[in-house]
């Protein structure tokens, strides 16, 4: 996890902040968080898997996972860590991945 952690943050230090708007509404926060709640909703649904039963598996709080499938981070300082991300994949049977791809929108 600490490697995964430096990469992060080596990756996140490359990215110019002075391209994005001061304005928190023109950034597309909530796209990420969406997309991540739909993943994790579609698949704990697939599988049968109640938030609690996730809970379990996880080690995190049944109020985390409902936030995270809620996607309450969205309009607060709180971010969904890398870590609990990957706590849920694997309790899911899946790996989490994390890739860079160009944007058809630049």
């Amino acid at each position: 996890m600490i490697d995964f952690q430096k990469y992060l943050d080596e990756a996140f230090s490359k990215i110019n902040t002075s391209d994005f708007s001061d304005s928190e509404e023109d950034l597309p926060r909530d796209d990420i968080y969406k997309e991540i709640q739909q993943l994790i909703v579609s698949e704990r649904k697939k599988q049968k898997v109640t938030q609690k039963e996730l809970a379990h598996r996880t080690g995190l709080s049944q109020a985390n996972i409902s936030n995270i499938e809620n996607v309450l981070f969205v309009d607060t300082d709180d971010v969904i860590e890398p870590d609990s991300l990957k706590k849920i994949a694997e309790a899911l049977g899946k790996r989490l991945l994390v890739c860079f791809e160009e944007s058809e929108d630049i």
